[in-house]
This record gives structure tokens, C-alpha cells and sequence, in this order.
């Protein structure tokens, strides 16, 4: 099996790193520049799935997005939301992917990049991933998986049989990550949403990783209100998840679910430190937008929205004057 990993970021390294130890033939295709460091250090990675390391010689790198699909079984989408549109027209300019020949999978947060993706690109042949472990990328050639809270998770919102992807699920869950197929993966990516909208802007704005929000209670009372509007998106939308409401959702979210993250820090405020564009469009900014189409308003998602682009740009501005 050959994979092309579109992104070497965290949540690329650390799926291409599984893809690596299960012997599968790996490219990374990566940005200007980014090549180099797997290419001196090999990739290694690390944290509570345990530890993997390989040297350079048992993987291919590439900064040119031709040369790194060339041959790909699969090509797996590992970068970030706002990135979407530019990502999905440049991959409709190979003919392979153009004619379905290709599943493309998407390994990204939020909602909404799979209808951009159908947009240019064959629906069939578009699926997404849902990832519920944290990757933290601490050097260019490293990654540590710092939880990992369920199996990723494969499958088609717009009807296609999941199984073609069994050879990759397999590779990904012998190299270290547990991976399944669903034939439902739209309640997997809302409750991902439901979790993501509640924790990530506030622990972003408030530089706060995820368990010192559920201790305090002006920042739970948000929590709560942020869930109350994403169930209302939903049951206008005829969407589902796993929860029937958004209050059996706060029981399992307290007291499962949030446990097990306390000390994680979302990729959220990893991009504000480092004055980075971030994904609140594709999290809290998509609810807004869900619930517009339907006549609402999803107001605390739409406030969360617009604090996190206010100190993007601040931050982004900080940034580059140092």
C-alpha cells in the first residue's frame, strides 16, 4: 500500500508514523522547507501509545505535491481547516483523484470540508477521519501522541461504502493507533464538534488547558451553553450524534469524557501562542453559520467566534515583531 500524508504536522506525523511501522510505502508532502529536517532526523514519535523511531531510508519526503501523489493508494488530508478550498482545488488538478480513482481522507476538526472538497473532487471518493487523540508536534521530525481518548474513526457523509479503506485502517491500527470504519461517521464528527466548540476557544482565550475550565464556573456555564446551541444546529439540521440530548451529552462530557483530557492544551491555543491563523471557523464559526441557514443565531457560539479572530490578529501582530 502507498500513502501520500498532505501535511507533516502533528496529526500527520503521528497517522503517517503508524503508517510507517506497519511497512506501508509513506510519502510526506510537505511545504517549502519542511522536508529537510525528516530527511537529517528520520521521524519519531512518541507519548502514551508508546514509541516509535525510523531513520529516513524507511520513508519518502517531498515539498512537491505531484512527486509526493505520484502512485498514492490513498491520500490522506492532514492539514489545517482554512486551508480547505486552496487544498481541494490543487488535488483536482491530477487526474487519478479527479476520476475517483483515489479515496481522499480528511483528517481534520471541524465541519464543512467535506462539502468544500465534494465541491472539486468526486463525493464518492472524499471520506473523513475522526481523531480524538492529541498530537503535539515538539521538534520537525517529532511527534507525542499526549492522549487518546477512542479509535480513529473512517467513513463517507456522502454514502460511500467505507470498506475501501479497510486496507488503511488496518495499517494505522498495527503501527500504534486504533482505527475502525463506520458507516455513521456524521455522529462521530458532531460529537467531536460538541467537544472541540465547548474546550477549544476557551482554553485558548483563556491560555488554560481543558480540565482547569471545567473548575471554574462562569467558564462551565459557557460549556453548557455552547452545547445547548450545537443540539439546536443539529435537530434543525436533522443531524445525530451519539447523545439524544445535550443533557445526557454534559453527563458523559463531565464526567467521562473531560477526565481523561484534563491536561491537554488544544491545537487552538497552540496557534494563538504562536500567532497562527486558527480553526474557530470550521468549529464554533460553522455552528453559526448552520444555524443562520435555519433562522437562528447561535449566539455564544458566534461570540467565541469572533474573540478568537479578534486576538488572532493581535497575536499574529505581536508575533511578527519579534
Amino acid at each position: 500500500m502507498q500513502a501520500a500524508v498532505v501535511g507533516a504536522g502533528a496529526v500527520g506525523l503521528g497517522v503517517g508514523s503508524c503508517l510507517v511501522a506497519s511497512g506501508a510505502d509513506v510519502c510526506f508532502v510537505t511545504p517549502p522547507g519542511g522536508a529537510a529536517p525528516l530527511q537529517a532526523r528520520g521521524l519519531e514519535r512518541t507519548g502514551v501509545l508508546g514509541s516509535f523511531r525510523c531513520d529516513y531510508e524507511s520513508f519518502d519526503v517531498s515539498e512537491d505535491l505531484e512527486e509526493g501523489l505520484a502512485g498514492a493508494d490513498f491520500v490522506l488530508v492532514c492539514t489545517k481547516t482554512h486551508t480547505s478550498r486552496r487544498m481541494a482545488a490543487t488535488l483536482a488538478e491530477f487526474s487519478t483523484i479527479t476520476r475517483g480513482e483515489v479515496p481522499v481522507v480528511l483528517f481534520q476538526n471541524g465541519w464543512g470540508s467535506a462539502e468544500i472538497f465534494a465541491e472539486m473532487l468526486p463525493s464518492q471518493s472524499v471520506f473523513n477521519a475522526r481523531v480524538i487523540s492529541g498530537f503535539v508536534r515538539s521538534a520537525r521530525h517529532v511527534v507525542e501522541i499526549t492522549v487518546h481518548a477512542d479509535a480513529i474513526r473512517m467513513g463517507s457523509l456522502f454514502g460511500s461504502d467505507p470498506g475501501v479503506l479497510n486496507v488503511l485502517a488496518t495499517a494505522i491500527a498495527q503501527g500504534g493507533i486504533p482505527c475502525e470504519l463506520t458507516d455513521r461517521i456524521d455522529r462521530d464528527l458532531w460529537a467531536k464538534m460538541l467537544y472541540n466548540c465547548a474546550l477549544n476557544p476557551l482554553g485558548a482565550l483563556h491560555d488554560l488547558p481543558y480540565g482547569e475550565l471545567a473548575d471554574r464556573a462562569v467558564a462551565r456555564q459557557l460549556m453548557d451553553l455552547v452545547i445547548d446551541e450545537i443540539f439546536e444546529v443539529m435537530d434543525a439540521h436533522d443531524f445525530e450524534t451519539h447523545w439524544s440530548s445535550a443533557s445526557e451529552y454534559r453527563r458523559d462530557f463531565y464526567g467521562d469524557l473531560l477526565p481523561t483530557t484534563r491536561a491537554h492544551e488544544s491545537s487552538m491555543l497552540l496557534d494563538l501562542r504562536a500567532g497562527r491563523e486558527t480553526e474557530i471557523d470550521s468549529l464554533c464559526g460553522a455552528v453559526v453559520g448552520l444555524a443562520q441557514q435555519g433562522g437562528g443565531a447561535a449566539p455564544v457560539n458566534r461570540a467565541l467566534t469572533d474573540l478568537v479572530r479578534a486576538v488572532t490578529v493581535t497575536r499574529g501582530k505581536a508575533v511578527s515583531r519579534t
